[in-house]
């Protein structure tokens, strides 16, 4: 899950390389604190389950970098770099770090994609398929029959991309279908 800092800005007490990843990243007590009083504790942290995305930035604003980090026990580890297409550099020590939304926190991909259930059957699965690449917000139409039980499969979604998916036709959190990410199932597709 992605947590948000609002008003967030710090500096970076140690430099980091180009080549970042599952390295330190520094940053004052006070800016330390803030982030793992909302960041919960990551004990994987080659896919950490909670994470926050920082942006780099030059001082005078001509350049950044997206990266993700993760709580590790109280230090700050950064778990990818070079988010959202951003080049991966190297950042001098008094770089700026940000907490700020990003274009891919508001992409507006074209729209809301309606799916029919049936069209969403996978016999192969016996489930529901949903193709996170049709877009960022999708709604799946009620069922009428037995697909109303079907797990939904959801497949081309990677870590850290986000999908809202509207369930039509659930009333309470008791019928909400079990879903899965197509990724963790791999080798079993």
């Amino acid at each position: 899950m992605k947590h948000y800092i609002n008003n967030f800005n710090a500096s970076l007490l140690e430099a980091l390389a180009e080549d970042k990843q599952l390295t330190r990243l520094v940053l004052d007590e006070s800016a330390t604190k803030k982030i793992t009083a909302v960041l919960p504790r990551c004990y994987n942290q080659s896919s950490p389950e909670h994470y926050m995305r920082l942006t780099l930035q030059s001082m005078d604003g001509a350049s950044y970098e997206l990266i993700d980090i993760c709580n590790s026990g109280g230090k700050l580890s950064i778990w990818r770099a070079g988010m959202e297409g951003t080049a991966c550099s190297a950042w001098p020590a008094g770089t700026q770090v940000l907490c700020a939304a990003t274009a891919a926190s508001f992409g507006n991909d074209g729209g809301t994609i309606v799916i029919e259930r049936e069209a969403a059957i996978n016999d192969q699965l016996n489930a529901l398929e949903i193709d996170a690449s049709n877009g960022r917000n999708q709604v799946l139409l009620a069922g009428e029959d037995e697909s109303e039980d079907l797990p939904i499969v959801i497949i081309n979604m990677k870590d850290g991309d986000e999908m809202l998916l509207e369930f039509k036709g659930i009333n309470t959190i008791d019928e909400l279908p079990v879903v899965l990410n197509a990724s963790r199932l791999a080798r079993e597709i």
